[in-house]
Formats: structure tokens, sequence, C-alpha cells
């Protein structure tokens, strides 16, 4: 079974965004007046990235990916460029909706303008890492941004009336999802160097972490999405 698992990381990570974009489709009418509409376009989007990801590193020969090749596009830049930053950047839209105080908004408007001004900044000057590599930076800066924004969340959660009916707002599925997410797979990242052809063992343990860490997020995703009434956060 864990060998399964292992070789078969990235398929099952595919069929996971799959079924909770799919989930969010058949949602989204119900959703449709509420700020969750945004997260469901925020799973395509996943979705969507992560296909295009599949295909530059699984079908080379398919025409459309060769022109993007002799284009200069390449997995890790648009890895870097619409995952480690557009994500980040759909987050803050996201909490920057659901929330109704004014100075949390601002809070997570400061946050997101300076992570974007941190991210830019890292792409323009060092042009070469951030098509090239996938560094410790972009993981803790985007870490930072939406902890922030998930704490700036729960500290709004707590002050308001909307606490006693939380297991029926999506956004608390969301917000848990994300908060665990980046707090199972941060550690690891700062063994990445072992992560070579040389140390299989520590290959495969980073995959099953990851991939138990995905199930945990898009089942908090796609449950949110069925369980949740469709109020406006």
């Amino acid at each position: 079974m864990i060998d399964f698992l292992t070789r078969n990381f990235n398929f099952i990570t595919y069929a996971l965004e799959f079924l909770a974009a799919f989930v969010g489709l058949l949602c989204i009418k119900k959703y449709r007046n509420t700020s969750t509409r945004y997260f469901i376009y925020f799973l395509f989007y996943i979705f969507f990235v992560e296909v295009i990801g599949a295909m530059l590193a699984y079908t080379p020969n398919f025409l459309p990916i060769q022109l993007l090749r002799k284009m200069g596009v390449r997995v890790y830049n648009w890895y870097n460029l619409l995952w480690l930053y557009g994500s980040i950047v759909f987050v803050v839209f996201y909490f920057h909706a659901i929330l109704r105080r004014k100075k949390l908004k601002l809070v997570i408007r400061v946050v997101g303008v300076i992570f974007s001004i941190i991210m830019l900044s890292h792409f323009i000057f060092n042009f070469e890492v951030f098509l090239n590599s996938r560094s410790i930076f972009y993981q803790i800066a985007g870490l930072i941004t939406t902890f922030v924004c998930i704490i700036t969340y729960f500290i709004e959660l707590t002050n308001s009336d909307s606490i006693l009916n939380m297991f029926k707002i999506f956004s608390f599925y969301a917000s848990v999802g994300l908060f665990l997410w980046w707090l199972i797979i941060t550690p690891v990242l700062f063994f990445d160097t072992y992560n070579t052809e040389s140390d299989w063992d520590f290959v495969n343990l980073k995959r099953l972490i990851f991939l138990f860490a995905n199930i945990f997020m898009y089942s908090c995703f796609t449950l949110g999405l069925i369980i949740s009434k469709p109020i406006n956060a």
C-alpha cells in the first residue's frame, strides 16, 4: 500500500483536486450569492494550474506543450508564478471578501501588498532563481501570508455570533484545511536538500506527508462545500 501511494502520489493528488473542483461546480449555484463562490473559482484555478503542470511534465510531445516549451515555459516557472504566487493572492482576496471588520480587512490588504512587493521584487532581482527552483523563500512568504489571513479570520469569528454556527460556515472548513496543510508541510520543506534520488527514503516520506496533508485539506474543502449553508462567508 505504501509503495502504491508513493508511486502514484501525483495522480492521487490530481484526483483529489478534481473531486474538490467537481463538487464546487455542483455547488456553485448554492453559493452563487456568497463569498464562497470565490473559493470555488480558486479550486478551479488550482486544478487548471495542476493540469497544465502535469501536461508539461508528462506530455512533452503534445503540440501546444511544445509551443509553450519553445516560449520558455517550464514546470518550475509555471509552478512558482501561478501556484506559489497566484494561489496566495487568491487566498488573500478570499479572506478579504469574507471579513466584515474594517480594521481586519485593512490588515489583509496590507499583508497582501507586502507579499506582492516581496515576491515581485524577488522575481525582478532573482529572475533565474524564480524560474528554475522552488525556493524555501517562496514557501515561507506564502506560509506567513496565509497564517495572517487565517488568524485574522479566526479573530473575527471568535468575536461574533457566527462562532455558534461555525460548523455550517464554509469559511471555517477552508481555514482549518489551509491552516493544517501549511502547518504539516512547512517543517518538511526545511529538509528539502535531502529530496534527491540518493535518498529515496526521504523522498517517499515527503510524498506520504504531502499526500496525507492533501487528503485532509481537500476533504475539508469538499465536505465543507457539501455540509455548509449558503451564508455570505
